[in-house]
């Protein structure tokens, strides 16, 4: 039986990254939206510095396998220790023990659990009837039990999305979580937001960030067509978020805003990149460092880059190497070829243009175009709101309309 388990325990966090093999399908009809709150995979350099301290601690030797940022701020962190390691939570066995370990969003430790994995065939038949009747058309990925007795059962749906499911050691359903790809909240902007002074921002947001996030840096904000806020943030620890709020102040969801969290495409080495790509960025980009490359389903390739200015941006080609889309690592809040840059990161010679011919104007907003070149968004002293475009070097070209 332990050896059955210890090579399931491959299976299962293959599965995890969205690997579906020896899978189970389940019912035949269209999915049911259910989930109760969401969640994203995220890298472990988000976690807050109490978090990391914690399983340094008391998970000596052991390897964090996942780490889940759950849109109400809290953390779902698995770790796997080999038999033989010491650990203060979980249990010691002759093969590898998952845990999941619950952090608040502060990094105080809820919970930890031990998990097994247990095969499909075994799930208990109110699990199975409930996915039937509430997820048809899903597919089972993996199965646990936790210390607790209870279930943890993730299911890929028929529309591609994961999700979690929760049950009680009788099978009876608790909660559900569903991955979010691409962050834990998402609108459709359509160019309807609004920059936000960050001096302008409500009490009950700059509040909740000091209360929750000490040390942390906000970076940027914005309130959406609907009221709400968008704020970006930089913790202690450097990790970047993006936190939601209603209009009114209250805290409705945060995800990563790391420049990696929407990437579900296969890992492809730099050499690898067609000519045709590899000219588009040095052309346009004179300089920059190709960081990584993914390889989308669709064939699409996906290009981070770090600019010779120090911006990082996600460059989109389709199969052809064709350029197709520019966005940055702290939003997804602009038009298809062009991208967001921080203020603070402008070239100085466009900052000392700006000065220079527009004396006491105010710099509301930046971006870099696809050719490289900077747009900013300027209100002068007399309230006229004008569009300066730049070069690559930050040499003025035009006023835009």
């Amino acid at each position: 039986m332990k050896n059955h388990q210890k090579s399931l325990f491959a299976l299962a966090f293959s599965a995890m990254l969205f690997s579906c093999s020896n899978n189970e399908s389940v019912g035949t009809g269209t999915p049911t939206a259910a989930a109760n709150t969401t969640y994203e995979m995220v890298a472990t350099t988000a976690l807050p510095t109490a978090v990391s301290a914690y399983i340094a601690s008391n998970y000596a030797g052991a390897t964090t396998t996942e780490v889940n940022l759950v849109s109400d701020g809290t953390y779902d962190v698995y770790v796997a220790k080999s038999s033989g390691a010491t650990a203060k939570s979980s249990l010691s066995t002759a093969n590898t023990v998952i845990t999941k370990l619950n952090f608040t969003i502060k990094g105080a430790l809820v919970s930890a659990r031990v998990q097994s994995v247990i095969a499909i065939a075994d799930l208990l038949p109110a699990i199975t009837t409930y996915i039937n009747t509430n997820y048809a058309g899903a597919t089972i990925n993996t199965a646990h039990t936790e210390s607790d007795g209870s279930f943890d059962v993730l299911l890929k749906i028929a529309d591609g999305s994961i999700v979690k499911l929760n049950f009680k050691a009788d099978g009876s359903f608790v909660s559900a979580k569903a991955l979010k790809a691409n962050g834990n909240h998402k609108h459709d902007h359509n160019n309807n937001h609004t920059p936000v002074v960050i001096a302008d921002l409500l009490p009950a947001i700059t509040t909740y960030v000091t209360s929750n996030y000490a040390g942390a840096t906000i970076t940027s904000a914005h309130k959406e067509s609907d009221g709400s806020f968008d704020v970006f943030i930089t913790t202690a620890s450097g990790a970047k978020l993006n936190i939601n709020f209603s209009a009114s102040g209250s805290f409705v969801a945060v995800s990563s805003d790391d420049i990696h969290h929407s990437d579900n495409g296969t890992l492809i080495a730099i050499s690898s990149l067609s000519s045709t790509i590899t000219t588009y960025i040095s052309t346009n980009y004179v300089g920059a460092t190709i960081k990584e490359a993914h390889v989308e389903s669709d064939g699409s390739t996906e290009v981070n880059i770090l600019t010779a200015t120090g911006i990082k941006l996600e460059l989109k080609f389709d199969a052809t190497g064709t350029f197709v889309s520019l966005s940055s690592h702290s939003n997804n809040h602009f038009p298809a070829n062009e991208a967001s840059v921080a203020i603070a990161n402008l070239l100085t010679n466009i900052k000392t243009y700006i000065t220079t011919n527009y004396a006491g104007a105010t710099v509301k907003e930046a971006h870099v175009e696809s050719d490289g070149t900077f747009d900013v968004v300027i209100t002068t002293a007399a309230g006229a709101q004008i569009k300066l475009n730049f070069s690559i070097t930050g040499a003025f070209l035009k006023i835009k309309n």
